[in-house]
């Protein structure tokens, strides 16, 4: 099964994409494809930088093209017969983050007849068990006789592999497609052209969650948390429900809090020495599916005179040998510069962690037994003879 990258950043700032860009246009040598940037939501004004590539036909060997850094991109010789990429990047005033368009191709030759003039739609739900149909292309002249493949891509539509034995208009959705997404190549005469995506293959119904929901706000009795539901994919309208947690400071033994059911959270006596934990429900027309944020504390009292404004986070990449390094956050208050650490192992979910032995540097190699886990680390500061200690926001899932 293709497989995705192991190893993933998990230092994360910028804009979130809620809908991916597209690319629309005949795809035939001499035409012109226009790219649209997709929806974000973000801070500030949000620009856009763009950049084409050219891959082969399975969407791999992606080499960008050199000075194709705008909205539209006029397709050359060198493009047939291969797929055409596209990467938009939006920056806001928090950093800058990718997203992918679907891959377009096959590029047809000058006077190749007939030409996709627009790329076939998948039906259905990507979702285990159920089945999706390549809808019409549309054609420069009507074909006489379509035939059809598919292929399973990596979660950004790239890195392709055919799957065995699949030669109608539909196709039922595998165990091995979960994380993955499939397209349909439909050909018609020495033509070929690769349908859009349905999205990512989830195993079960209910939209998928493509970014952790994220708590934000001062870790202080009186002070109010703000929720952000994370990215998701799905089915038609999303819709989100909250619950917040109290929980140790290890993340276990959480209970929901009465009545803490909205996106803000205003932290209370019973918070203090405490983490605060959130799980969104997320609901679309399939169902509903659950995701959860790391844990945000340790809560400081009222009085206290340093408290975390804004959690530290973690720079790497998560994968065994590899070394993560906790990236500071903001204070209220003036803390020292020297900082100590502890280093903690959780679940899957950045919950019912376990204290990492003879770990106490700001950097933490990552180990065998941390395969499947969670990384998150304990920072404590201190401002005379006042400490407080915060956790990181958690790392991702250590392959």
């Amino acid at each position: 099964m293709l497989g995705i990258a192991l190893g993933i950043a998990v230092l994360l700032a910028g804009p979130t994409s809620a809908s991916p860009p597209s690319v629309t246009g005949s795809l035939q040598q001499g035409a012109k494809l226009t790219a649209t940037a997709g929806t974000w939501s973000g801070t500030g004004t949000i620009t856009y930088a763009y950049q084409w590539y050219r891959c082969d036909v399975n969407g791999a060997h992606c080499s960008s093209i050199h000075g194709s850094t705008k909205g539209t991109y006029t397709l050359v010789p060198k493009d047939v017969g291969q797929t055409i990429g596209l990467t938009v990047k939006a920056t806001d005033t928090t950093g800058t983050t990718s997203a992918y368009a679907p891959l377009v191709g096959l590029i047809a030759a000058p006077k190749a007849t007939p030409v996709a003039t627009k790329q076939p739609p998948l039906s259905g739900e990507p979702i285990v068990g159920q089945g999706l149909k390549a809808e019409a292309a549309t054609w420069s002249v009507t074909p006489a006789t379509l035939t059809y493949a598919w292929l399973r891509c990596n979660a950004n539509g790239r890195l392709c592999t055919a799957e065995p034995d699949e030669t109608t208009d539909t196709y039922s959705v595998a165990v091995d497609d979960v994380g993955h997404v499939v397209i349909a190549a439909v050909t018609a005469g020495k033509q070929t052209v690769l349908s859009l995506s349905a999205g990512v293959v989830r195993a079960a119904p209910g939209p998928v969650s493509n970014g952790r929901p994220a708590i934000a706000g001062t870790l202080q009795q009186g002070a109010k948390l703000t929720a952000t539901a994370g990215t998701w994919s799905g089915s038609g309208t999303i819709t989100y429900a909250y619950q917040w947690y109290r929980c140790d400071a290890n993340g276990a033994h959480c209970s929901s809090i009465h009545g803490s059911t909205k996106g803000t959270y205003t932290q209370v006596a019973a918070d203090v020495g405490h983490t605060m934990a959130l799980t969104v429900k997320a609901t679309d027309s399939t169902g509903t599916t659950a995701a959860y944020s790391s844990l945000a504390g340790l809560v400081a009292a009222k009085a206290a005179t340093l408290a975390a404004t804004a959690q530290p986070t973690l720079a790497g990449t998560t994968s065994v040998g590899q070394a993560l390094t906790v990236t500071p956050g903001t204070w209220a208050g003036t803390p020292s510069t020297t900082f100590t650490y502890t280093w903690l192992r959780c679940n899957a979910n950045g919950r019912l962690c376990t204290a990492i032995p003879a770990a106490t540097a700001a950097s933490y190699t990552l180990t065998a037994d941390d395969s499947g886990h969670t990384i998150v680390a304990t920072q404590t500061a201190a401002a005379g003879t006042a400490t407080q200690a915060v956790l990181t926001v958690a790392s991702a899932v250590v392959a």
